[in-house]
């Protein structure tokens, strides 16, 4: 007898029989077969069969042979499926490679990808057949992360938000994942352009073998907008808010509103938003059948031809969106009871199928119990997933540690954004292309004021995640290890607070710093400049000092004062010049001195006078010469004395032009 199903499995022919199928195939979805077998001889390990390719082959006179295939992912079985020990009974779990990327979770860094190009990498790393059919041009994601999630909800979750779908192609011995974004990427299933509808009980012509036997038509309401907004620091007045209306059947005044909608531009806004509402419309109106079409298969389309007796204007192209498969072969020995599907298969086949069979002469057509129910659209229809699998969020704070490049200590942009390597990334790279550039959270922040501290190469950073989006990074703060230790030793300074820096390229003594020590009775403020230090009062500056002030120059001091300079010296003032005193005077002296003077030259003492010398004594002159006393001049010389004049002297010499009054 030739048989309709055939397995095809990596034994040798006639191992093993397909008994039936049943499973689910959807757009976007890993399909899931239960594929029963028959084998008259036990398999020695069935376990072995994990992994490997189950393909059924499905024979149909009227049109080109169809497959379903996959890898087998369970295996179950029992050691007798009938009494008389004829047959042992093997269940196959089948379902599509993809589902190997659940298999797979952890973390990775994408940067500067479209979403594409990262399934395509993740695709090919696990060896999975992918077509790209995709029409729409896709943005650049300058960074993107897989955070604690499988490989398969990772690129899943970045299809529904940029609207890519698939579905696969089956063929003998493998499977292809079709990735779609478009209408026009479908087209029928060879042999089934069109397809036929019977009412119930109505006979098919003779050449109609296959028919849809139910049709059904559901529509709802959805929500009237869709809204995203969010926000781009290097654009901080953009407005990237963008609603979209749907113009099918909806709910007025209602808005289903997306925040942070994950993009950077305002047309990428709309593009989004679009999705969104794409994915609500293509359920609004659902078409549910079933029939015993053995070519009905998601992704794929047909038009619906009705017998002439129904009216109305479901003729049309529809997209298969959805599809249960129930397959079964008929019995292998006919003798057997076997025969006759056995009391448990028939009640799970009445419970998935219900009523599509339920009268005799419904059976008597379909001996072998056939039958796919599928869910379709109009083709028209632009289908797009909904997003439905979580975004990760990021609970809690991580550390990671300050990259760069291999000669750079300090890595930064024009905002104080680093560059940073996770705990988790598993790349042996340390440098700075193991993250993107992260924003640094800082006490103040405004239009050139604030404060700053660039975290530096080899520093560890706690970074937080804006709204949780492991895409959105930010450091908050640093933290010290046993590679970086605080900047002096605790707890011996415990009463220590500051900050202290350390020189580009110098050692660990080379530091600007300040620091406050709040031990009791040794309070302190301490201020330290590596180099140079620059002080800027822009008016006044007052320094109030309780105790003493001592201040030591190593080298040359340099006062100016532009304006007048007044110094009060309330107790006594000591000036010690141990090299020369050099005092220039521009505009006139004057001193004054209220309680006596006296000034002791231990060398010579020279006096230049370029113009007059006017001294008034309002005391008593006394000078006491002990070498000899010479007064010059090219002129004149008067003395007037309103006393008595005294000379003493062992020789008296008077010059003839010298007079004398008194």
């Amino acid at each position: 007898m030739e048989r309709q199903f055939i397995a095809h499995i990596s034994l040798p022919d006639n191992t093993l029989y397909f008994k039936s199928l049943r499973g689910i195939e959807r757009l976007s979805e890993a399909y899931q077969f239960e594929i029963e077998l028959l084998s008259e001889k036990r398999l020695s390990n069935p376990i072995s069969l994990h992994k490997t390719t189950l393909t059924v082959e499905i024979k149909n006179k009227s049109a080109q042979t169809r497959y379903l295939s996959g890898y087998i992912d369970k295996i179950s079985y029992s050691p007798f499926y009938k009494r008389n020990d004829r047959f042992y009974l093997y269940t196959a779990t089948v379902r599509p490679k993809l589902w190997e990327l659940k298999q797979n979770m952890g973390y990775s860094i994408w940067q500067d990808n479209t979403v594409p190009d990262i399934i395509a990498e993740v695709l090919n790393k696990a060896n999975i057949l992918f077509e790209n059919q995709l029409v729409e041009k896709y943005r650049t994601w300058e960074y993107c992360v897989k955070h604690n999630e499988t490989d398969f909800d990772f690129i899943h979750r970045l299809m529904e938000h940029e609207g890519i779908y698939y579905y696969f192609k089956h063929e003998m011995g493998n499977h292809t994942m079709i990735l779609v974004d478009a209408p026009q990427s479908h087209e029928p299933m060879p042999g089934y352009k069109n397809i036929y509808y019977i009412n119930k009980g109505d006979s098919p012509r003779a050449h109609i073998k296959e028919y849809l036997y139910n049709w059904n038509v559901s529509s709802i309401t959805i929500p009237n907008t869709y809204s995203l907004d969010d926000y781009d620091f290097r654009k901080p007045r953009a407005e990237l808010y963008t609603a979209t209306q749907t113009p099918i059947s909806s709910i007025d005044n209602t808005e289903i509103f997306i925040w942070p909608g994950r993009y950077v531009e305002n047309k990428q806004g709309q593009f989004y938003a679009r999705v969104r509402q794409q994915a609500a419309e293509a359920k609004s109106e659902l078409i549910n059948s079933k029939g015993n079409v053995l070519g009905i298969a998601p992704g794929h389309t047909f038009t619906l031809s009705l017998p002439d007796d129904i009216k109305g204007d479901d003729h049309g192209d529809y997209l298969i969106i959805g599809a249960h498969y129930f397959l079964y072969e008929k019995p292998y020995i006919a003798s057997s009871p076997d025969y006759a599907f056995d009391t448990v298969t028939d009640e799970v086949f009445n419970t998935l199928t219900g009523d599509l069979f339920s009268s005799d002469s419904d059976k008597n057509r379909n001996k072998n119990k056939n039958m796919i129910q599928f869910e379709a659209i109009p083709a028209s229809t632009h289908w797009k997933p909904l997003a439905v699998t979580p975004w990760p969020k990021v609970m809690g704070l991580e550390t990671a540690v300050v990259t760069g490049p291999k000669d750079k200590q300090i890595w930064t942009d024009k905002y104080g954004r680093i560059k940073v390597k996770f705990r988790w990334d598993k790349d042996r790279k340390k440098d700075d292309t193991r993250s993107c550039w992260i924003r640094v959270a800082s006490h103040w922040a405004g239009w050139r004021y604030g404060s700053i501290c660039v975290p530096r190469v080899g520093e560890e950073v706690v970074i937080s995640f804006v709204n949780g989006d492991p895409d959105k990074p930010l450091v908050i703060g640093s933290t010290y290890n046993n590679e970086n230790m605080p900047p002096w030793e605790l707890p011996k300074y415990e009463t220590r607070v500051g900050i202290m820096s350390n020189t580009k390229g110098g050692k660990n003594d080379q530091a600007n710093y300040l620091f406050l020590d709040d031990e009791p009775d040794k309070e302190l403020f301490d201020l330290h400049a590596e180099r140079d230090m620059n002080i800027s009062v822009e008016k006044d500056k007052k320094v109030t000092i309780d105790g003493n002030r001592t201040t030591e120059i190593k080298k040359q001091q340099k006062d100016t004062v532009t304006g007048d300079a007044d110094f009060t010296y309330k107790a006594n003032h000591e000036t010690t010049i141990q090299g020369k005193d050099t005092l220039k005077i521009n505009d006139g002296q004057q001193e004054t001195i209220k309680n006596g003077r006296k000034t002791e030259i231990n060398g010579g003492d020279t006096y230049t006078l370029k113009g007059d010398l006017n001294a008034k004594i309002n005391g008593n002159w006394d000078q006491n010469i002990t070498g000899t006393t010479t007064i010059s001049s090219t002129g004149d010389i008067t003395i007037k004395s309103g006393g008595t004049k005294t000379e003493n002297s062992d020789t008296s010499v008077v010059n003839s032009n010298l007079y004398i009054f008194h």
